[in-house]
């Protein structure tokens, strides 16, 4: 009895007893087919193409009749590049057995051997096929729209059957294209993108977009998640190279730049992207002269020294005046107040400023002048080497030389305490004067700007090495 019942299960499979695949959703795979190319459903569904799936083994003579219809509604359809793109898969045959195939039925769409994974795809852990052949039809959506496609009398059963879920003919022999669209990010500041679009020849137009994390989210959420969507709907169209600046960025976000190629018959490609993450903005740094005043010539330059006292190399990126209208100077280049620069300072290094003030009766420089840079601790001191006003000075006798280098002496009545501050108001000294003189030692001292301070007056003097 177990012999006749096997008997008429394997009759029943080979005269195709039908019985259609069990599942409504696709599940995806990855196999390589008998001639080397690599099949992954979810990418061919993903690039908006149906996928046809003939089910089958070469032995199967339902199969055999089956076939060359296939083949013919194949060629129909465009041969898998537009619409609808066609595989087969094998339950049980080798790589060798189906390259036969092939080449007898002239298949020239992939073909998935059994021993390259065609078992496991159509055994009941995935696809659970129960007869063969069982032809079926995915949707871009993933659903299974046709579970068994049966009789196929001629190519037009095929043909019909997957125009009436909205596939079209196509010729095999139309042009086919390759839509791309380089994309090079230019410049990214902490307030802005700048990007370039170069589109390909068979590119005849493109969308762009630029978008945060947050922004993608929401977008996902009204949309689900068709990328095509949420490009079409917010993304700017062009059809040439483009150089763009997408303005009003955060500072210190990551952001995608998109850019979705179109063919001329409408087709998408595949999109290109670039992920990019703002700058902080510059922090402004206020220095102080170290003195109230310096008196400069008028309309001449005035050269002061600009020293980086942090801990890494610096950039100045802005240097702003808005009371006096002064002219700023970097060797013999000048800096617009308050247009965008670049200096770099090294760690410990310094650069020359030059200052100008050509507007009659504003011949003082200000007591601030203040600097951007990249560096939110960034600390710079200032050095003027011209002369300076002595006015806050007249309290205490004297203090000489000025700007000092070994060491600097202070005159006064009654000296008593005398402190010695820096530029950031830390006590670097601190000594007891014994009459009216006092000799300070500034060898061991940073070039600076330092205060001095006995009793309730006090004074400025600059140390330079």
């Amino acid at each position: 009895m177990k012999k006749v019942f096997t008997l008429i299960l394997a009759l029943a499979i080979g005269f195709g007893l039908k019985a259609q695949c069990p599942l409504t959703q696709a599940v995806d795979f990855t196999a390589t087919d008998c001639h080397g190319t690599e099949v992954h459903l979810f990418d061919i569904l993903d690039s908006g193409q149906a996928v046809l799936i003939d089910f089958f083994f070469t032995s199967c003579g339902p199969c055999q009749q089956a076939t060359p219809k296939i083949v013919e509604s194949y060629y129909a359809m465009g041969c898998n590049m537009h619409d609808v793109f066609y595989m087969e898969i094998s339950d049980r045959d080798s790589d060798a057995a189906c390259q036969n195939w092939c080449q007898n039925y002239g298949v020239e769409y992939p073909t998935i051997s059994g021993a390259a994974g065609g078992s496991t795809i159509c055994g009941s852990s995935m696809y659970n096929i129960p007869a063969y052949p069982t032809v079926i039809l995915i949707m871009p959506d993933r659903s299974i729209v046709i579970q068994d496609l049966w009789p196929i009398s001629n190519a037009q059963t095929v043909i019909s059957a997957l125009e009436q879920h909205g596939l079209q003919q196509h010729d095999c022999n139309a042009q086919s294209y390759d839509p791309q669209v380089a994309l090079s990010i230019d410049e990214v500041t902490a307030n802005s993108i700048t990007a370039t679009f170069t589109p390909n020849e068979d590119c005849a137009s493109y969308y762009y977009l630029y978008g945060s994390e947050a922004q993608f989210m929401e977008w996902v959420a009204i949309f689900g998640e068709d990328l095509i969507a949420i490009i079409e709907e917010y993304g700017i169209v062009e059809t040439t190279t483009q150089t763009f600046t997408f303005n009003d960025i955060t500072p210190e976000t990551e952001y995608a730049v998109v850019a979705l190629p179109v063919d001329p018959d409408g087709n998408y490609g595949d999109y290109s992207y670039e992920i990019v993450t703002t700058p902080s903005l510059p922090v402004e740094e206020t220095l102080t002269f170290s003195m109230d005043t310096v008196m400069l010539p008028w309309c001449e330059v005035t050269w002061i020294t600009v020293y980086n006292n942090t801990a890494e190399d610096a950039t100045i990126v802005k240097i702003c005046d808005d009371l006096y209208e002064l002219g700023f100077y970097h060797g013999p280049e000048a800096i617009p107040s308050c247009n965008d620069t670049e200096i770099t300072i090294p760690q410990g290094g310094a650069i020359e400023l030059g200052i100008k003030c050509c507007v009659t009766g504003k011949s003082i420089v200000p007591d601030v002048v203040t600097i951007a840079s990249n560096l939110p601790d960034a600390q710079f001191v200032v050095m003027v080497d011209d002369t300076w006003s002595v006015e806050e000075n007249a309290t205490l006798a004297s203090l000489f030389p000025n700007p000092a280098n070994e060491s600097v002496t202070l005159k006064g009545e009654n000296l008593g305490t005398v402190c010695i501050y820096n530029a950031i108001g830390q006590k670097v000294d601190e000594f007891e004067a014994n009459g009216s003189e006092l000799n300070i030692n500034t060898a061991g001292y940073e070039n600076g700007v330092y205060v001095v301070k006995t009793g309730e007056k006090a004074m400025r003097f600059v140390v330079k090495h």
